[in-house]
Protein backbone atom coordinates (compact mmCIF):
# COMPACT_ATOMS: atom_id res chain seq x y z
CA UNK A 1 0.00 0.00 0.00
CA UNK A 2 1.34 3.40 -0.96
CA UNK A 3 1.04 6.11 1.66
CA UNK A 4 -0.15 9.68 1.07
CA UNK A 5 2.61 12.29 1.25
CA UNK A 6 2.71 15.23 3.67
CA UNK A 7 5.77 17.48 3.49
CA UNK A 8 6.25 19.81 6.45
CA UNK A 9 7.10 23.45 5.75
CA UNK A 10 10.51 22.89 7.38
CA UNK A 11 11.21 20.04 4.93
CA UNK A 12 10.07 22.19 1.99
CA UNK A 13 12.51 24.88 3.14
CA UNK A 14 15.26 22.26 3.48
CA UNK A 15 14.64 21.05 -0.08
CA UNK A 16 14.67 24.60 -1.44
CA UNK A 17 17.94 25.34 0.39
CA UNK A 18 19.60 22.13 -0.81
CA UNK A 19 18.63 22.73 -4.43
CA UNK A 20 19.58 26.41 -4.38
CA UNK A 21 22.96 25.65 -2.82
CA UNK A 22 23.60 22.82 -5.31
CA UNK A 23 22.89 25.10 -8.27
CA UNK A 24 25.03 27.91 -6.82
CA UNK A 25 27.96 25.78 -5.64
CA UNK A 26 28.03 23.32 -8.53
CA UNK A 27 25.77 23.64 -11.57
CA UNK A 28 22.18 23.04 -12.74
CA UNK A 29 22.88 19.37 -13.56
CA UNK A 30 23.91 18.70 -9.96
CA UNK A 31 20.84 20.55 -8.73
CA UNK A 32 18.62 18.45 -11.01
CA UNK A 33 20.36 15.27 -9.87
CA UNK A 34 19.80 16.15 -6.24
CA UNK A 35 16.14 16.91 -6.91
CA UNK A 36 15.71 13.55 -8.64
CA UNK A 37 17.48 11.83 -5.75
CA UNK A 38 15.20 13.46 -3.15
CA UNK A 39 12.15 12.50 -5.22
CA UNK A 40 13.39 8.90 -5.57
CA UNK A 41 14.02 8.56 -1.83
CA UNK A 42 10.60 9.90 -0.90
CA UNK A 43 8.92 7.67 -3.50
CA UNK A 44 10.69 4.63 -2.04
CA UNK A 45 9.54 5.58 1.46
CA UNK A 46 5.95 6.03 0.29
CA UNK A 47 5.99 2.43 -0.93
CA UNK A 48 7.96 0.94 1.97
CA UNK A 49 8.55 3.26 4.95
CA UNK A 50 10.57 0.67 6.88
CA UNK A 51 12.64 -0.28 3.87
CA UNK A 52 16.21 -1.53 4.24
CA UNK A 53 18.47 1.42 4.89
CA UNK A 54 15.95 3.29 7.03
CA UNK A 55 16.64 3.64 10.74
CA UNK A 56 15.03 4.68 13.98
CA UNK A 57 17.63 6.75 15.85
CA UNK A 58 17.88 5.69 19.50
CA UNK A 59 18.28 9.25 20.72
CA UNK A 60 14.89 10.22 19.24
CA UNK A 61 13.10 7.33 20.98
CA UNK A 62 11.10 6.18 17.98
CA UNK A 63 9.64 9.60 17.14
CA UNK A 64 10.96 9.49 13.57
CA UNK A 65 12.91 7.37 11.11
CA UNK A 66 15.79 8.42 8.87
CA UNK A 67 16.71 7.37 5.34
CA UNK A 68 19.99 8.48 3.78
CA UNK A 69 19.75 9.67 0.19
CA UNK A 70 22.68 7.41 -0.73
CA UNK A 71 20.34 4.44 -0.39
CA UNK A 72 18.15 5.79 -3.21
CA UNK A 73 20.87 6.44 -5.82
CA UNK A 74 20.02 3.38 -7.91
CA UNK A 75 16.40 4.55 -8.24
CA UNK A 76 17.36 7.76 -10.07
CA UNK A 77 16.75 7.61 -13.84
CA UNK A 78 19.85 7.14 -15.96
CA UNK A 79 19.33 10.37 -17.89
CA UNK A 80 19.77 12.44 -14.71
CA UNK A 81 23.15 13.38 -13.25
CA UNK A 82 24.05 10.76 -10.63
CA UNK A 83 25.04 12.16 -7.24
CA UNK A 84 27.90 9.93 -6.16
CA UNK A 85 28.18 10.99 -2.52
CA UNK A 86 24.95 12.56 -1.30
CA UNK A 87 25.22 14.02 2.19
CA UNK A 88 21.57 14.36 3.28
CA UNK A 89 18.96 12.17 4.84
CA UNK A 90 15.18 12.29 5.03
CA UNK A 91 13.62 12.50 8.48
CA UNK A 92 10.08 11.16 8.47
CA UNK A 93 7.33 9.45 10.37
CA UNK A 94 4.25 7.45 9.40
CA UNK A 95 0.97 8.79 10.75
CA UNK A 96 -1.93 6.52 9.88
CA UNK A 97 -1.89 6.21 6.08
CA UNK A 98 0.41 9.21 5.58
CA UNK A 99 4.15 9.63 5.27
CA UNK A 100 5.16 12.88 6.99
CA UNK A 101 8.52 14.19 5.77
CA UNK A 102 9.58 16.53 8.57
CA UNK A 103 13.15 17.52 7.56
CA UNK A 104 15.90 16.78 5.06
CA UNK A 105 19.20 17.42 6.80
CA UNK A 106 22.91 17.20 6.06
CA UNK A 107 24.45 14.11 7.61
CA UNK A 108 27.12 16.16 9.42
CA UNK A 109 24.54 17.97 11.55
CA UNK A 110 23.72 17.03 15.11
CA UNK A 111 20.30 15.47 14.57
CA UNK A 112 18.84 15.98 18.06
CA UNK A 113 19.81 19.65 17.97
CA UNK A 114 18.53 20.30 14.41
CA UNK A 115 15.40 18.18 14.46
CA UNK A 116 12.39 19.94 15.91
CA UNK A 117 9.27 17.74 16.16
Amino acid sequence: MTLALVIAPSAEADIDDILEWSAFRFDPAIRDGYEALIDAAITQLLDEPERPGSHTPDHLRGQVRTYHLAAARDAVPGDVRRIEKPRHFVIYRVVGSELHVVRILHDALDLPRQYIP
